[in-house]
């Protein structure tokens, strides 16, 4: 899986957004919707590359209910508990027009609405005290990897404002277009002007946990991670304090090119983690 990320933003849907614990019952009555929208069932290989996204569009031609679900509440695959299991297996082509132009906040409440309509999605909120990682300096010294330098542009900034340069403008090099590719044999990671903040919750998908940035840092860097996963997805060890960092099975782990390339760690910790856990979903009628 590949993914390019020019507009990385952690924009929760609106039932979602708050700074303290969650509770209670999702209700997506109330929430935009799209003008009109198409689901059907995705049989055969996997499409090779993904149409460009429409201002107006939300287009994904092979996708499963669990990916919409963690695209609509902004969450990762281990924030999302229960459900049947096509939620994760069933694939689907799906295809939704706005109305006009819409951000990436309101599209996912209209995807949340879709979700509830056409899959029949019903699920609750909770805080649960889960694992979790903190992302801390390794060396005593406080020396940081070659891979990690500071940077003079805040790419949050500049993404928020819409001010992305996309590509070798009156010879310019882009910027502030973030990169995270993954395969089966290597993930790489290229982030331009990012608060450690922001870099701990990328990290969260790969490390499959929570990360939470204790550094200290402040300011923005220029971040580059190269590793390589395993067969069954990214490498999930423990990492208590003070340990060296795992070895990896068939490469660089992520847990030793954090420490190598960043000079940065990750260490186990248990901590609050906002779930979300499904209580019943449909298999859409296709249209």
């Amino acid at each position: 899986m590949s993914i390019r990320v020019g507009s990385c933003i952690a924009i929760a849907a609106l039932v979602l957004r708050t700074g303290s614990p969650l509770e209670g019952q999702i209700d997506s009555s109330g929430l935009p919707a799209f003008e009109v929208a198409s689901i059907k069932p995705r049989t055969g290989a996997t499409p090779v590359g993904f149409p460009p996204q429409a201002p107006d569009r939300f287009a994904s031609p092979d996708i499963t209910a669990s990916q919409l679900i963690r695209y609509a509440y902004d969450m990762q695959e281990f924030q999302i508990l229960g459900g049947p299991s096509w939620l994760r297996s069933s694939r689907f082509d799906v295809s939704a027009k706005a109305e006009g132009p819409t951000p990436q906040d309101r599209m996912r409440l209209m995807v949340s609405r879709l979700l509830a309509e056409r899959f029949g999605l019903k699920a609750h909120a909770e805080t649960r005290e889960l694992s979790t990682y903190a992302l801390v300096i390794a060396r005593a010294d406080g020396r940081l990897g070659e891979h990690m330098r500071p940077s003079a542009i805040d790419c949050q900034a500049i993404i928020a404002a819409g001010k992305v340069r996309p590509s070798t403008a009156g010879g310019l090099p882009p910027q502030c277009l973030w990169r995270i590719g993954i395969t089966a044999s290597s993930a790489q990671m290229r982030v331009d002007g990012v608060q450690l903040a922001r870099f701990a919750t990328l990290l969260g998908p790969m490390a499959r946990r929570t990360v939470v940035d204790k550094t200290g840092l402040t300011g923005t860097y220029d971040i580059d991670l190269e590793f390589e996963p395993d067969q069954a997805g990214l490498p999930v060890v423990p990492v208590t304090p003070g340990a060296p960092a795992p070895p990896a099975r068939d490469g660089l782990s992520l847990f030793t090119a954090l420490q190598e390339q960043l000079g940065l760690k990750l260490e186990s910790e248990r901590g609050p983690v906002n779930v979300l856990v499904i209580d019943s979903a449909e298999l859409p009628t296709p249209n």
